[in-house]
C-alpha cells in the first residue's frame, strides 16, 4: 500500500486536505494527518477523450511509444485514440493491426475509435468517429447501429457542402475563412436530429461555437444523449494570435476570434461544456514548415496537460471544475471506473510539485517537438504518475513502453453529463 497526503481534488468536495491510501484502486481518502508521505497536490489521471496518436504509416508524425509517453508526462492516463491513420481504421484488419501496436508501444491505457462505416462491438472500441466527408453519407444506418451497441458517435461538425463552397485562405492567419460558423451549425443540428431519431449517443468533437454547446444542452433538455467537448485552443486563442503560435495555428475546426473564445470559456465557467478534450495531433516538424496550402493542421498538447490547467487555475483563467472536465466526467462518459480519487476507483494518480518553469521544446516527449505553450511560464510541473496504483512516471518514465493496455467499455446507458 501506499500513502500520500496532499491538496487533492476529490469528487464533489473540489480541492481539500487529504491523505490518500492505495495500491492498484483508491482504498481509503481521510483527513490530512502525519503518517504518509506530504506531496504538494494530487490530481485524479485525466481521461483524454480526443487524441491522434498516430503510428502505422504515419510515424514520422509521432508514435504511441512517444504520444502516449507524452501523455504521462502531462497527467493523462488514459486515451481515446482517432481513427484517421494510414490505412484508416474501417476493417478488422486495420482495426487488429492498430491494437496490436498500441498494446505493444503505449505507456498509457487506451480505447480506439473506428472510421465510417466500420463499428464492432469490441468493449476496447469506444465508438465510431465522423469526419466531415462522412457526412456527405446517409448516416441512419450508422446511428441505429452505434444505438443498437451502445457506442458512441463522435462528431467533427463541418457540413462538407459549406466547405466547398467556403472561401479558399492562402494564409494560416485566414485559415478560418474556409471554416463558415455556418458549417458547424448545419453539421450540429443535423447530427443531433439523428442522435433523437435512433436513441443514439453523440458527442460534438472540438466544440468551436457557444451556440454548439447551446444546441448539445437544449437537445439533452429534449432527451437526447448528447455531450460537448472544447479544446484548450479553442477557449484560449483567437485566429488574431496566428502571428505568435505561427503554424501551430492551422487547425481544423479553425480558432474563431478571441471574442468568440472568450465567450466559450465563460461557457466552461458556466458549467455549459461536458469536456475538455485536447484533439492532441501531431506533425512531423518539416510538415509544418511547408507552405500554407500544403501544411497539415493539428496542434500537439499532451506534455502540457496537468501543469497548464493548475496554473490557469491559479490565475483564474479556467474554473477548478475543469479537472472533472478532463477526469471524472470522460471516464464516466467510458463506463471507466477511473478519473476519481474515490474509494474503489483505479488508482490513477498525478502528483504535482509547485515549481514554476518556462516552457521549452527540450521537455517535450512529443515528435511534433512543438507546443503552442513554448516560451509561457507555468507554476507547476508534474512530479510523478501513477496508473493502476504502479509509478510509471517520475522525471521521466519508471515503467516499459507497453506498460499501458486496453481498457474496456462497460456501461448500459451512459448517462448525460451535465
Amino acid at each position: 500500500m501506499t500513502c500520500l497526503c496532499g491538496l487533492a481534488y476529490l469528487p464533489s468536495l473540489g480541492f481539500e486536505e487529504a491523505c490518500v491510501h492505495f495500491d492498484s484502486t483508491v482504498r481509503r481518502v481521510f483527513k490530512a494527518g502525519d503518517s504518509c508521505e506530504r506531496v504538494d497536490v494530487i490530481l485524479p489521471g485525466f481521461v483524454d477523450l480526443h487524441v491522434h496518436m498516430r503510428g502505422m504509416e504515419q510515424r514520422h508524425k509521432g508514435e504511441w511509444r512517444t504520444e502516449s509517453l507524452a501523455a504521462l508526462h502531462g497527467g493523462v492516463t488514459v486515451v481515446v485514440d482517432m481513427p484517421n491513420n494510414l490505412p484508416k481504421i474501417d476493417s478488422p484488419s486495420a482495426l487488429e493491426r492498430k491494437l496490436r501496436e498500441a498494446d505493444g508501444e503505449s505507456y498509457v491505457d487506451f480505447l480506439l475509435y473506428t472510421a465510417y462505416p466500420f463499428l464492432p462491438d469490441d468493449g476496447y472500441v469506444a465508438g465510431i468517429k465522423l469526419f466531415p466527408e462522412d457526412l456527405r453519407n446517409d448516416l441512419n444506418g450508422i446511428f441505429s447501429r452505434a444505438s443498437s451497441l451502445g457506442k458512441i458517435v463522435v462528431v467533427h461538425a463541418e457540413d462538407p457542402l459549406i466547405l466547398d463552397e467556403a472561401d479558399r485562405p492562402t494564409g494560416v492567419e485566414d485559415h478560418w475563412r474556409g471554416h463558415p460558423e455556418l458549417a458547424e451549425e448545419l453539421a450540429v443540428r443535423r447530427v443531433l436530429w439523428l442522435a433523437a431519431r435512433h436513441g443514439s449517443r453523440v458527442r460534438i468533437a472540438h466544440s468551436t461555437l457557444p451556440s454548439t454547446l447551446r444546441a448539445v444542452r437544449d437537445a439533452r433538455i429534449r432527451g437526447v444523449d448528447a455531450t460537448s467537448e472544447v479544446t484548450p485552443h479553442h477557449i484560449m486563442y483567437g485566429h488574431e494570435d496566428s502571428r505568435s503560435l505561427g503554424p501551430l495555428a492551422k487547425v481544423n475546426p479553425p480558432l474563431r476570434s478571441r471574442k468568440i473564445a472568450d465567450e466559450l470559456r465563460g461557457m466552461v465557467w458556466a458549467g455549459m461544456a461536458d469536456f475538455l478534450a485536447t484533439d492532441h495531433a501531431p506533425h512531423s516538424p518539416e510538415e509544418k514548415s511547408m507552405d500554407y496550402g500544403a501544411m497539415p493542421p493539428g496542434m500537439p498538447w499532451l506534455d502540457v496537460m496537468a501543469p497548464l490547467l493548475m496554473s490557469s487555475i491559479g490565475e483564474g483563467i479556467l474554473p477548478a471544475e475543469v479537472i472533472d472536465m478532463y477526469s471524472s466526467r470522460p471516464a464516466a462518459h467510458l463506463g471507466l471506473r477511473r478519473g476519481r480519487i474515490a474509494p474503489g476507483c483505479g488508482a490513477d494518480l498525478v502528483v504535482l510539485r509547485k515549481r514554476p518553469w518556462v516552457v521549452s521544446e527540450d521537455d517535450l516527449y512529443t515528435k511534433a517537438g512543438s507546443s503552442p505553450l513554448i516560451g509561457r511560464r507555468l507554476d507547476w510541473t508534474v512530479d510523478r504518475v501513477y496508473l493502476r496504483g504502479e509509478l510509471a512516471f517520475q522525471d521521466g518514465p519508471v515503467v516499459g513502453e507497453g506498460f499501458g493496455s486496453p481498457a474496456s467499455t462497460s456501461w448500459t446507458r451512459a448517462t448525460p453529463a451535465g
